[in-house]
């Protein structure tokens, strides 16, 4: 410390003094004090001794380092560098303590040097980075990211935050605290992988599971560090548990389909016995969850749960991993259910309380798993005394005042539904009659649709649990209708006012109307609610409901976003479940309205002018079979569905044509889980005479336009007619061929869980030709194969005649070739329905244009051989058959491919002796321009006809064609192999077929 300068200045020198002395060695110390004292005038030593020695009196400072103010500078000096060099030596000390501490490393060093003041960002692509909380971070930051840690020694050290690969190396650390901060890091990015979808690439969950972060998690579940078993239980959950499915699926619970679950399970196309012979590792590639569970998840967490001191949050990330497991398949399901212990502890969770913590989570499981059958759910109500507790909850006799007791609430009402479902514990309605008349009389005194969401789903809730008993036994809660009936009224009136337009509000007027609608043959409630449902629909109320239903349409608006193969997810948020969505309304309403079959009300509805804007808005939306597939669609289709059923019972004829597009679009959009509801849909619309009112004189002036060849046994003009004289007959053939006859709902169900594939469509697009296509699989000959053809032609003649653009939905090749079917399913099946195939035809042709025989044909995998087989058919079977002569010129149009022309002058050259069908049947120009070049097909085509191989009078088309493309090569062409035609024409020694070619 300097006695001579005060201040900062001070200081700095004291600590520069410091430093240097640090930085030299005793010998250099003892040298630079004699020289210093050799260069100083003893006065000045003196001086600054005495003025030291004053300083530190007035301070009161006992120095004992100097023991007389008269000490000569060497004994000061000797004191000082005594301090010095002790301090020196515990610095070296330290230094040589530790490895490679001695070496100064400038490359470590540079860490205390400050971030570049620019960072420009490179034009392609770069590693992500992420912070601790799993945040997306920027390429680079003005520095906070070092208060925060988050550079790094990694590749790129100017920039804020861990890379996954970085992390995930971090994460086997043989440093417990840099495995936690790791594995919780990645925990955090999983939790937010949705949101960076579209910043990436390749999107995050994808890329984790590709780089096998689940073994490395799963490992990590097996250490016996508490703190990295919390983090890897966390970062199992956020990998193979996707929290938007699970928060959209509850939001759903209370409308009419809410309560039934889908199924996330993998459809392999791989056997039993090979799934078995594969490793761990590449299971994990097909399929996460079977994977996960080939390394005894189930056991670990049972062993955690069981055996371990878990802390809440652990334990309820254990839990949504768990019901995730069950929400793969039915064979996963039962696998949880199997495990020794879990669902015991499972159960013991639910009774939690005395130590602060609830678990809701755990109630979700187990209505998860009753959902998966009606047996599952039996033996949970059963064995392990499930009721017992939800009725606590429901009570408000368990968890009061607790942070969670309205989801608890929530998932003991929803569970208690579920068994209601399967007909599991009806009578336990009646036992419990008077706490759930307390609750409704506490809602209709308390909740109004502008209040707390949690109440109107409370509400919802309680309604919709007296739904379901009024489905299986409206008579056991007769006691509850009056207080119903007045709730229902109260919020209806202020649905009507617009006091609420949220979704909660829609979901609980709507769960009020099904009541009255399961409960209609019991108790009549039009009197007490049409007048409410009047004013509805004579005020903008429902008007505005049909606009934010548009605005939040699935069918519309919705958009299905990509997930990994081996981890399905539903992928997406719907509009369905948005805040001014009101579905649950609209759908309640088109139900009870279809029940009580008041005309006056279901004109309204089916009139307003916002009903249609829906029903246009989702038949000209591009996506809508691909949309169709999906969960969220299910209600919104039964939906639809209907508004078809009111439709056809209405009073009204406006918007035939839009109502019965709706049908034809609904047969091949419901799903095949809910396959039952194509049989109204066929009987009831498709083939409802309401829609079929041509007059005989269009029909007849049609028929006249088609230009068909006349034929004595049968007149054409009549074919179109006599098809709507037999419709009912028709219905009667696609009933039968569709497999609808008996197919019902079954009540109650065996599952409330889709099966997988159960959101596929229940026909194909093609579903008007699966008749024929039957019979062609068929290969062989039914007793009533004629009459299945005719109807099915019939119904294909009607479709493409009265509604053309119906059929629009497949492809005008495909068309084509399912006709040609006609001719594969027998030898001589096609002689019964030749007219019909012929005017077929023409409706083909109408659009051959649009032919391609080039791109992917559903159903085929190669029409080249499907092609052959026609020829092989026709060689066989046709008997010169003109029509099928003409099925089979199609392809050999000059437009496409000339391997099909090679394919039937060459291969298939007997076809050439059958085919005589005359040339004024087809259009000749399709055949005839533009010029064919192809060198190797003109050389046959000559050859063909020098040998004598093709004449006119049996194959009339084609010789015509041979001879046209010949003669005008070598009159248009003077290349060498018009030159080489040429030669081998002058050698014919046939001058009649010389002299067609030369002139």
């Amino acid at each position: 410390k300097s006695y001579i300068v005060t201040g900062e200045e001070a200081t700095l020198i004291h600590n520069e003094n410091v430093n240097k002395l640090l930085s030299m060695s005793e010998e250099e110390i003892i040298q630079e004090r004699e020289k210093i004292i050799a260069e100083l005038d003893p006065g000045i030593v003196k001086f600054l001794q005495d003025h030291r020695l004053k300083e530190e009196k007035a301070n009161k400072v006992d120095v004992n380092m100097v023991e007389d103010s008269d000490c000569d500078a060497n004994k000061f000096t000797d004191n000082i560098s005594k301090f010095r060099l002790e301090y020196v030596n515990e610095v070296k000390e330290l230094a040589y303590k530790y490895p490679h501490m001695d070496v100064v490393e400038d490359d470590k060093l540079k860490w205390i040097g400050e971030l570049p003041n620019e960072v420009k960002i490179p034009k392609d692509p770069y590693p992500a980075r992420f912070s601790f909380e799993g945040r997306l971070l920027p390429y680079c930051d003005k520095g906070e990211g070092v208060l925060q840690g988050l550079h790094n020694h990694g590749d790129e050290p100017e920039r804020p935050g861990y890379s996954l690969q970085e992390l995930i190396q971090l994460s086997r650390s043989t440093v417990l605290q840099q495995r936690v901060i790791a594995i919780n890091t990645l925990a955090n990015i999983m939790a937010n992988a949705s949101n960076y979808d579209e910043c990436f690439d390749m999107p995050l969950l994808p890329a984790l599971l590709e780089a096998d972060t689940f073994l490395l998690l799963r490992f990590s579940l097996d250490d016996p560090a508490q703190p990295v078993i919390a983090a890897a239980a966390a970062a199992i959950s956020n990998l193979i548990v996707n929290h938007l499915d699970e928060l959209c699926l509850d939001i759903l619970l209370g409308t009419p389909l809410g309560i039934q679950q889908p199924s996330f399970g993998v459809v392999l196309d791989v056997s039993k016995e090979d799934v078995a012979e594969l490793k761990d590792q590449e299971l994990l590639k097909l399929d996460i969850i079977k994977g996960a569970l080939r390394t005894d998840l189930l056991t670990r967490i049972k062993y955690i749960l069981v055996d371990l001191s878990t802390e809440p949050v652990e334990i309820k990330h254990m839990l949504k991993t768990i019901t995730r497991i069950a929400r793969h398949s039915y064979e996963t399901a039962d696998m949880v259910f199997k495990c020794p212990g879990l669902l015991a502890k499972v159960r013991t969770l639910v009774d939690k309380g005395d130590e602060g913590s609830y678990y809701p989570e755990a109630l979700k499981l187990f209505r998860i798993l009753s959902a998966r059958s009606n047996s599952l759910a039996a033996t949970i109500a059963s064995e392990f005394r499930v009721l017992e507790v939800l009725f606590s909850f429901i009570a408000g006799d368990r968890a009061q005042r607790h942070p969670e007791t309205m989801q608890l609430t929530l998932e003991s009402f929803y569970i208690w539904q579920t068994f209601l479902n399967y007909n599991i514990s009806l009578e336990t309605i009646g036992q419990l009659t008077p706490v759930l008349l307390r609750l409704l009389a506490a809602h209709y005194g308390l909740t109004d649709l502008n209040g707390a969401n949690s109440d109107l789903e409370h509400g919802t809730a309680l309604v919709s649990t007296f739904s379901c008993a009024a489905k299986l036994k409206p008579g056991i809660i007769a006691q509850a209708i009056p207080m119903l009936l007045n709730c229902t009224r109260k919020w209806m009136i202020q649905y009507e006012q617009g006091m609420s337009k949220s979704f909660q509000a829609s979901k609980l007027v709507g769960a009020s109307l099904n009541f009255f609608t399961h409960s209609f043959s019991d108790f009549d409630s039009s009197r007490e609610l049409f007048p409410i449902l009047e004013n509805i629909f004579n005020k903008s109320s429902f008007t505005q409901a049909m606009q934010r239903l548009r605005k939040c349409s699935w069918l519309i608006r919705g958009k299905i976003v990509s997930c990994p193969e081996n981890l399905p997810c539903l992928g997406s948020v719907p509009p369905t479940v948005q805040e001014e969505s009101s579905l649950p309304f609209v759908y309640a309403l088109a139900t009870y309205l279809l029940r009580s079959k008041k005309l006056k009300l279901i004109d309204a509805f089916i009139n307003n002018e916002e009903v249609t804007k829906y029903i246009i808005d989702v038949l000209k939306g591009q996506n809508v079979r691909l949309l169709c597939g999906h969960w969220y669609a299910r209600q919104e289709i039964y939906l639809l569905v209907q508004l078809v059923h009111l439709y056809v019972i209405a009073e009204i004829k406006e918007n035939e044509a839009l109502y019965h597009k709706l049908a034809f679009t609904l047969l091949i959009s419901i799903q095949s889980g809910d396959k039952y509801l194509l049989s109204d849909i066929i009987s009831k619309a498709i083939f409802n005479s309401k829609f079929f009112r041509p007059d005989v004189e269009i029909v007849s002036l049609k028929m006249q336009e088609l230009h068909l060849e006349k034929d004595n046994e049968v007149n054409k003009q009549q074919l179109l007619t006599k098809a709507l004289e037999d419709i009912k007959l028709i219905e009667s053939c696609y009933t039968g061929e569709l497999g609808l006859q008996g197919v019902v709902a079954p009540w109650p169900p065996v599952t409330l869980t889709g099966l997988l594939n159960s959101t596929q469509c229940a026909l194909p697009s093609d579903w008007i030709f699966m008749p024929i296509l039957r019979l062609y699989n068929n290969q062989r000959r039914d007793e009533n194969s004629a009459e299945i053809a005719v109807r099915c032609l019939q119904w294909f003649i009607i479709l493409e005649e009265l509604f053309p653009e119906v059929s629009t939905c497949l492809n005008v090749t495909a068309k084509y070739c399912r006709l040609c079917c006609v001719y594969l399913a027998g030898n001589d099946l096609y002689r019964d329905v030749t007219p019909l195939l012929e005017l077929a035809l023409y409706h083909i042709m109408k659009y051959s244009s649009q032919l391609d025989f080039e791109v992917p044909i559903p159903g085929l995998t190669s029409f080249y051989d499907f092609y052959r087989e026609v020829l092989e058919q026709f060689a066989f079977s046709s008997y010169g058959d003109h029509v099928f002569g003409k099925y089979v010129l199609v392809p050999l149009a000059q437009k496409y491919n000339t391997k099909y022309k090679k394919l039937i002058w060459s291969e298939m050259g007997a076809v050439l002796r059958a085919l005589t069908t005359p040339v004024n049947c087809v259009n000749m120009e399709f055949y005839l321009e533009p010029l064919e070049t192809d060198q190797d097909l003109l050389m046959t085509y000559l050859r063909a006809m020098a040998t004598g191989r093709i004449r006119e009078f049996w194959c009339p088309v084609l010789y015509k064609v041979a001879v046209h493309h010949v003669s005008r090569y070598i009159k248009e062409k003077s290349d060498k192999f018009a030159q080489l035609l040429q030669s081998r024409i002058d050698s014919l020694g046939n001058h009649e077929l010389k002299e067609l070619l030369l002139n």
